[in-house]
């Protein structure tokens, strides 16, 4: 019983031995087996925090782009309402422009007209001053003349009433020696040559009387004529001085009327020159203004074209990257 049970038991406990050790084999290949499985899972969980926080961390960074995208998307918006209105400023500023320039044409051509309206008008100035100067040299020389005739008016007046004193003289004097004639005759009692002497006297007295009367009256005569004549050259000088000094005073009056009108064209002249300048420097500064306003124009334009290429970030390549790595994470995470 004990040799048979012995040979049964040998066999038995062989293979249980055998199975043992199998198993021991099987539980250590097994456990080296969890142990590189854990290993395995420390590094895929590890991983996968890795990819969770780079997730987490993707997921922020879009959040922080569509913030950025919305912030920018406003900036964008702001800056073509602020784009639209400088360019309406401008178009206001461009017509204003034209408006100026359209006056400062108008201006100059008044400018150049009222120009040309005084200098004709100095011209006319200058031919009446030569006409005025002509006709004072002729006034004055008619007075001259006046003068002259005056003078030798007085001259003939002067003679004549001499003539006349002389006149008288002689007649007293012929009168005083007829007198003493008669007296000495009288005195020395001639008879017949008292009436010769008398006959005599009385022939030759009204003789010598008539003549000198004759010749009295025709001085007085030319006196009378000259006279005359010159009663009549000075009412006609006086008549041409009149008219002279007429047209003395109207030439005076027209002259200071154009000195006037000169002087007024000469201050609208001014004026229009000073309009002139003024809407040149205002055109000036309204073409630095343009330019100013176009260059912040083209400097806006600039920053929104590189503002929408900043905001097309998907086509740079990081964000390709944490696009792609993120849709990694996400295929293993669904595996699992």
């Amino acid at each position: 019983m004990s040799c048979s049970e012995k040979t049964t038991v040998d066999p038995l406990l062989r293979d249980l031995d055998e199975k043992k050790e199998s198993f021991r084999r099987n539980v250590v290949s097994l456990a080296a087996e969890l142990k590189q499985v854990r290993g395995r899972l420390v590094s895929q969980e590890q991983s996968f925090l890795k990819e969770t926080i780079t997730r987490k961390e993707a997921e922020k960074r879009g959040k922080n782009m569509e913030m950025e995208m919305c912030k920018l998307q406003k900036r964008l918006e702001e800056r073509n309402c602020q784009l639209e209105a400088s360019a309406s400023a401008a178009d206001k500023f461009i017509k204003e422009l034209e408006e100026f320039r359209s006056k400062l044409d108008a201006t100059k051509q008044t400018a150049e007209a009222s120009a040309d309206s005084a200098q004709s008008t100095h011209i006319q100035c200058s031919m009446l001053k030569k006409q005025l100067d002509d006709k004072t040299r002729s006034l004055r020389e008619h007075e001259d003349r006046v003068t002259q005739l005056g003078h030798q008016l007085d001259d003939l007046q002067r003679g004549l009433s001499l003539r006349e004193c002389s006149e008288k003289q002689l007649r007293e004097e012929v009168k005083r020696i007829e007198r003493e004639i008669t007296e000495s005759i009288s005195k020395a009692g001639i008879g017949g040559m008292d009436c010769e002497l008398q006959k005599l006297l009385e022939d030759v007295s009204p003789m010598k009387f008539e003549k000198m009367n004759r010749l009295v009256e025709v001085k007085d005569e030319e006196i009378t004529k000259l006279k005359d004549e010159i009663r009549l050259m000075s009412g006609h000088w006086k008549h041409k001085t009149k008219e002279l000094e007429s047209q003395l005073e109207k030439q005076r009056r027209t002259d200071q009327d154009l000195k006037k009108k000169v002087l007024k064209l000469e201050f609208c002249l001014q004026e229009a020159r000073s309009q002139t300048r003024k809407l040149q420097r205002k055109g000036e500064r309204r073409d630095m203004e343009i330019k100013e306003i176009r260059d912040l124009i083209s400097e806006k334009q600039q920053l929104n074209n590189e503002s929408w290429d900043k905001q097309k970030f998907w086509d740079n390549s990081g964000f390709k990257i944490v696009v792609s790595m993120s849709m990694l994470m996400l295929v293993v995470v669904s595996k699992r």
